[in-house]
């Protein structure tokens, strides 16, 4: 063989294989550089999470320990307010009971400016 006849089968193999190896190489560094993306993103999250999870955490147990307490105060108010409404019913049938005893026709009774009861005698100012 001659030296000519050499030439292109050693381009033929040079070329052939250095268009393969610039394919592979490109190829191959985006494949890195999109691993890398996949990385530094994957690093973000675990970063985040890392952080923000014990925040959230705590916040959610507060959230959940205030709202026991709002429900505790308002039933508490709720059976303040049902004692209260027994207390003055209590104090009302008190008071009708006193005035049925005593004869007294609180209707029918002559107030001063000031809500006091008076005698008819008494003047009442205007």
């Amino acid at each position: 063989m001659e030296l000519g006849e050499i030439f292109p089968y050693i381009g033929t193999l040079l070329g052939g294989g250095g268009l393969g190896w610039i394919v592979n190489w490109k190829w191959g560094r985006r494949k890195e550089a999109a691993s890398a993306k996949a990385d530094e993103i994957e690093n973000m999250r675990k970063a985040m999470e890392d952080f923000y999870d014990p925040l959230v955490k705590k916040q959610n147990a507060r959230i959940a320990e205030l709202e026991a307490e709002v429900k505790a105060l308002r039933d508490e108010r709720r059976k303040m307010e049902e004692s209260y409404q027994k207390q003055i019913s209590d104090l009302q049938k008190q008071i009708t009971e006193i005035t049925r005893v005593l004869g007294i026709k609180a209707v029918r009774q002559v107030r001063n400016n000031k809500g006091q009861f008076t005698s008819e005698k008494e003047e009442v100012e205007p």
